[in-house]
């Protein structure tokens, strides 16, 4: 079976995209998934796509998980995807 990816979309600056940042960091630690982290604001689509709507996880380019974004949520999508 594949390592999930995620996308998390976020901007500098933001608190929850740091807190979500952390959070998502032990399940790459443990192999559960990769991360790729995505600045908006690098990106004039994203930034209009997801506004101050961050931070935001994708998995196969399908919107998850907002804002707060906790272990358990994180848990969740990993055993029964999105």
């Amino acid at each position: 079976m594949a390592i999930p990816v995620l996308q998390l979309m976020s901007r500098q600056g933001c608190c929850l995209c740091e807190d979500a940042e952390i959070v998502m960091a032990d399940f790459v630690a443990q192999g559960r998934c990769t991360l790729d982290v995505v600045d908006v604001d690098q990106h004039p689509a994203l930034a209009m796509r997801f506004g101050m709507d961050v931070p935001v996880v994708l998995m196969n380019d399908v919107v998850c998980l907002m804002h707060r974004i906790t272990h358990d949520e994180i848990e969740s999508l990993l055993e029964a995807g999105c």
